[in-house]
């Protein structure tokens, strides 16, 4: 009798599993989802159908702005990513799907994700002029101070409510820059204990793609594309101090090119502002290229000149800055400046050309002293974002917009910062670097008296505005640590506006 039972119990159980592998085998749809390691607010949803079919995810918002993207191939397997998960929450996907001959299967999903390091700030965001807010998500290369100035860094992506909706466990360097493809250009090092000179391409769930670069004198703040998909990076000539580009082939890696700066502006000339490094004379920290004319400009911060050389030749096409301590030939490269109202920039980063008509470029202006010989107390300078229309023709440039010298000191930044043109028209400003004492008051970087950094309280300040002049408020975002005892402190080195989903993700 027993043995009966065991039998019959043996055949029902086989027979539940054979209907089970039966109605999985058969099923119309088979959806997973896995969170990223390294991207952990992003997943890879794997679906299956035993149909053609084409896929629309919808990543439900927390603002009635749902994330919603439709992937264009039809088939019967799909590997889609999942962006834009909020930290810390139970977050709810749907799909649809959608057969060659009109049949809809739905289905959703629940991903919970784990909260964001304890150490990420808070992020205070006044939308000034919602309607005006240009898309895409604002990527911060965001990083933190503890009380002893040690840094760490925190890469993420912001949507316009101040939401967290992508971050990269990982340290990045300086560069942090979208492709074409959708994929992100970071820096990076073999370990530890190897300098930064790694130039990785990873995707949106931070899967390494590619080394696409190695410079053994090192990768530094900033880098470009040129028109043949090569990359224009920032780097150090040889046995000298950050002062070189190299252009590297995006396939091989290797270095085609390389400019020397020492041969192409006079390196006697006296830094302002200056820093520690005695050995640093030029400090560059930021590059732009425009096929317009195969040319290229730099930021020299050290010498507070934005420079514009010919791709080809290596020579100056002209010198943007003040015109003190040039001496011949270099004085024949000065921009003569125009109109009412102009001020030169001082300690400047990222120069951009205007996407439309490269006769205007945008400056992130820091401010540093404003002078060699009568320097301005941080307590009355200011940082800006400022733009200037160049006539190559006659060697003249003009001041035609600005934008932070209203502020005042309010969001001076002797360090870092950053200035772009979005795609709508507005500009977006980053007051990466505000330094401040414990008292509340600015203050400069260095100490030179006794050769060291001044100690600091370091915040951000992110700001969307509008082309016009005066220009307006759109997006104010605040990024800082608000007890007045400790020298605890967020920065973004940069801040851009990208894509979540780059439209050659839904091809």
């Amino acid at each position: 009798m027993k043995k009966k039972q065991l039998q019959l119990g043996f055949l029902v159980i086989l027979i539940a599993g054979v209907i089970g592998i039966s109605l999985l085998l058969f099923q119309s749809v088979r959806i997973s989802a896995k969170l990223a390691e390294r991207a952990p607010l992003s997943a890879l949803a794997i679906v299956d159908t035993r149909k053609p079919t084409q896929a629309t995810l919808r990543v439900h918002g927390w603002n009635d702005d749902d994330i919603v993207v439709t992937f264009a191939p039809f088939s019967t397997h799909h590997e889609i990513p999942i962006l834009g998960l909020y930290p810390d929450f139970a977050n709810r996907v749907d799909f649809v799907l959608v057969t060659e001959d009109g049949k809809i299967y739905e289905r959703s999903l629940t991903l919970r994700t784990e909260p964001l390091p304890s150490a990420y700030p808070e992020i205070k965001v006044q939308r000034l002029l919602p309607d005006q807010i240009a898309e895409g998500m604002t990527f911060l290369h965001l990083g933190h101070y503890d009380e002893n100035g040690n840094f760490s860094s925190l890469p993420s992506a912001i949507d316009g409510y101040g939401n967290v909706r992508w971050y990269y466990d990982g340290e990045i360097g300086h560069i942090l820059r979208q492709l074409d493809n959708g994929n992100l250009l970071i820096q990076g090092s073999i370990s530890s204990t190897k300098p930064d000179n790694l130039l990785f391409e990873i995707d949106m769930l931070g899967r390494m793609i590619a080394t696409r670069a190695q410079v053994p004198t090192g990768i530094h703040h900033d880098l470009t594309i040129m028109e043949n998909g090569n990359f224009l990076i920032l780097s150090t000539a040889p046995n000298s101090f950050e002062d070189g580009v190299v252009e590297v082939d995006r396939n091989t890696g290797e270095i085609v090119k390389g400019y020397d700066f020492r041969a192409i502006l006079d390196q006697q000339r006296p830094p302002q502002p200056r820093n520690l490094e005695p050995a640093d004379w030029l400090h560059l920290n930021g590059i732009d290229y425009t096929p317009t004319d195969s040319s290229f400009i730099v930021s020299g911060r050290d010498q507070s000149a934005v420079v514009k050389v010919d791709v080809k030749t290596g020579e100056p096409i002209w010198i943007l800055g003040n015109h003190e301590h040039w001496e011949e030939p270099f004085t024949s490269y000065l921009l003569d400046p125009l109109g009412e109202g102009f001020t030169w920039q001082w300690g400047q980063h990222a120069p951009m050309f205007h996407p439309e008509n490269t006769s205007r470029i945008l400056v992130y202006d820091n401010g540093n002293e404003r002078s060699y010989s009568d320097p301005v107390a941080p307590r009355e300078n200011f940082s800006r974002a400022v733009e200037f229309e160049i006539d190559e023709q006659d060697m003249t440039v003009r001041q035609v917009w600005e934008y932070g010298r209203e502020l005042g000191s309010e969001t001076f930044t002797p360090f870092i910062g950053d200035a772009n043109y979005l795609a709508n028209g507005n500009r977006l400003i980053c007051f990466g670097g505000i330094t401040r004492n414990l008292d509340g008051e600015p203050v400069e970087l260095f100490d030179f008296a006794n050769n060291t950094l001044n100690p600091m309280k370091i915040s951000a300040r992110i700001v969307e505005v509008t082309h016009d002049f005066p220009a307006k408020e759109v997006l104010r975002i605040s990024i800082s640590n608000d007890d007045s005892e400790s020298y605890e402190g967020y920065r973004s080195y940069q801040a851009e506006r990208y894509p979540l989903y780059h439209h050659s993700l839904l091809d």
